[in-house]
């Protein structure tokens, strides 16, 4: 691909990513404000099945929400997806995410003026929700990221060529363990903990101004953000006569291979993004797996089965030449 390509990629990715959202949002927030002196000290922020409100917050907190998730959320998805495109990175995952940016830009903004906006003129937070309110609101946002993936251009990711694995001999009886440890890249660190202080942030105000029931869900919904983030920082990989096995630091999420379900392994070169829709365990398709935790080397296991495990790992080709001679032996020893 042509280097005005990737330029091309790039503008349009940050025109859809961060730019319309941002415009969005501050639109959003300055018609907000204007509708604070018109509306109750405290609104409804919440409604149940049946339209009424059941939950209610101060009036401020629906601009500040609205600023923190409007802003915050396409800037995480900018920034999991700017360094990728700089070194050249492209595909799907990345038009996908542009638009899925503007798109919450629309449903965060309007639904924060829509908030404000039926509550105008009433002295207390007791306005029932419109039926077609939020079916309304929800169209606009998919038109804008329908808007968001058309405006970028479609360019696959087509995977680089494998490379071949290190010789290790292994004798038949004899046990050797390859061990390495991989962290997850310092930019989808950062940016993964961003997410998760935005998420804790914009449920602060429900913990402290909605009912119970909401309360504890948002409660739930932080820890649940938290553990995603914890268990996905660190793993250990370990390649032994058992087979190949990546475990986060924590203890749980694991993935393992056996040995004799392995007909292959070489060294690839990975795209988080472009490859797997980016960090952490993950199944784009097609009966692959990864565990991916940055750009750069990997250890490609293929499975009789047809599926493949994609580790991002440092000294990929030893792992691989030991785990085929692992697949080698176990061959032997079943006559296939």
């Amino acid at each position: 691909m042509t280097t005005d390509t990737l330029t091309v990629v790039r503008r349009r990715f940050t025109l859809v990513a961060l730019l319309l959202p941002a415009v969005v949002i501050l639109v959003a927030v300055v018609a907000q404000v204007l509708l604070l002196p018109a509306v109750p000290a405290v609104v409804a922020t919440h409604w149940g099945w049946t339209g009424e409100p059941d939950g209610f917050a101060p009036a401020w907190t629906v601009p500040l929400v609205t600023a923190i998730l409007g802003l915050g959320l396409p800037a995480t998805l900018f920034g999991a997806s700017v360094g990728g495109l700089r070194r050249g990175d492209h595909g799907f995952a990345y038009r996908l995410l542009g638009a899925v940016a503007f798109g919450l830009a629309v449903l965060i903004g309007g639904l924060g003026v829509a908030t404000l906006g039926i509550q105008v003129g009433r002295t207390d937070a007791d306005a029932a929700f419109p039926v077609l309110l939020l079916p309304g609101v929800l169209l606009a946002a998919a038109a804008a990221g329908w808007i968001g993936w058309a405006v970028q251009p479609r360019v696959p990711w087509h995977p680089t060529p494998t490379m071949p694995a290190a010789e290790v001999p292994v004798r038949a009886g004899e046990r050797v363990v390859w061990m390495q440890g991989v962290t997850l890249a310092r930019g989808g660190a950062v940016v993964l903990w961003i997410a998760f202080a935005i998420g804790s942030l914009a449920v602060l105000p429900v913990v402290f101004f909605g009912d119970l029931v909401t309360a504890i869900i948002s409660g739930l919904v932080v820890v649940v953000l938290f553990v995603v983030v914890a268990t996905t920082l660190r793993f250990h990989v370990r390649v032994d006569p058992d087979g190949l096995t990546a475990v986060s630091a924590a203890g749980w999420p694991r993935v393992h291979v056996p040995t004799q379900d392995i007909v292959s392994a070489e060294v690839v070169q990975v795209s988080p993004f472009g490859e797997f829709g980016g960090w952490g365990i993950r199944w784009p398709g097609g009966g692959r797996q990864g565990v991916v935790l940055r750009a750069g080397e990997g250890l490609l296991v293929r499975r009789r089965d047809g599926r493949t495990l994609t580790v991002t790992v440092d000294d990929a080709a030893t792992a691989a030449g030991l785990l085929s001679a692992y697949a080698a032996l176990t061959s032997a020893r079943r006559g296939d």
